[in-house]
Formats: C-alpha cells, structure tokens, sequence
C-alpha cells in the first residue's frame, strides 16, 4: 500500500512536471488540459483514509458498556424495589390482656396479625410495659414457644412472662403502654389492658 502511493506521488509529480512544460510550450495545449483537469474543474482528489468513522472494535466497546449500564442500572432498581415492598407490618388483634399468674408473677396474652410482606420470627421478641412508675418491664415469651415464625396474612396468639420477681399485677396501670421488639429490630407499640 505504501508502495502504491509512493508511485502515484512520483506519476503526479511526473504529470505536473509535464503540465508546467505544456503551458510554457504553446504547441501542446490539449495536453495541459487533459492533464490539469483537476485544477480546473476543481475536484477534490480521492483518498483512501476515512474521515470520522469509528473502528469496529470502538463499536463493540461502546455497545458492551451500554449494555453493562443498563444491567447494572436494572439490578439497582429491582434491589430496593424489593427490600421496600417487603416489610413487616404487625397489628394486635384484639385487646391485650395482663393476668395474674398461679404461683406468682404477672402474664401478657396478646395476638399479633402479620398485615405485611415478609415472615416476622417472633420466637425472641420481647415486650416493654411501662408500670405505674414510668418504668419498663420486661416480658419474655412463654418458654413453651419454639417457632413463632409469622407468615404474611397469618396471625398468631402468644403469652409473654414478666421474668422480674418484685412485679405484680397492681404494679400496671389500666391501659399501660406497651411495645414489641423482635430480634430482627422490627418494633410496634400498643396498650394493655388488666381484666
């Protein structure tokens, strides 16, 4: 290719050198014509280079990133679209009730409704009730709970122990408030009654 043009520079030199001859010469006008017809009708002379066209492997990288992007772009929106609609809604049914219980000791019954979109494990939850002195005490899930694992749209009724030994039932106020907190972090609060 190199070779190529090397020769048509020298065929064009060679015509150009004519053409100068031809024009100081009168008697070869039809040849300075023919030869210099691209000087006077001004036509741009053809090459081989590309002007403004992309490599193919240009191309394909472009296409390949875009198509990364739009993966990754994808993956990003399909993740939190997916942790926000599953969520953990919990509500009492019912009224929560504390009792008196045989042998000492004061009990929570309640039953939780799993209004939400994800599995709830209720197994180590506590419930918080505040007594008569603003205090927090701690209620404990009744050691007969092994799995309190509560799927969407189920609902389930548990009973919470009080573990501290200086509480009695007298120690709650009527309508005490009370609240859940689950292993996972998930809390809700909600009032209590005494019967």
């Amino acid at each position: 290719m190199i070779a190529d043009e090397a020769e048509l520079r020298k065929a064009v030199e060679l015509a150009r050198l004519i053409a100068r001859e031809a024009e100081r010469d009168p008697r070869w006008p039809t040849l300075a014509l023919i030869l210099n017809r691209g000087v006077y009708t001004r036509k741009a002379m053809r090459t081989r280079k590309r002007a403004g066209a992309m490599p193919p492997i240009v191309t394909v990288i472009i296409i390949v990133a875009a198509v990364v992007a739009a993966a990754l772009a994808a993956y990003f929106i399909y993740a939190t679209t997916a942790r926000g609609v599953r969520q953990v809604s919990l509500t009492v049914i019912g009224q929560p009730t504390l009792y008196a219980k045989q042998g000492g000791g004061v009990e929570l019954r309640v039953t939780f409704k799993n209004d939400g979109t994800a599995d709830v494990d209720l197994k180590d939850s506590k419930i918080y009730v505040q007594d008569k002195n603003k205090q927090a005490r701690s209620f404990m899930p009744d050691t007969s709970i092994t799995a309190a694992r509560l799927v969407p749209g189920n609902s389930t009724a548990l009973v919470y122990v009080c573990t501290e030994s200086d509480v009695t039932l007298d120690s709650f106020p009527d309508g005490a408030l009370a609240t859940l907190q689950t292993k996972d972090g998930y809390q809700t609060s909600f009032a209590v009654a005494k019967p």
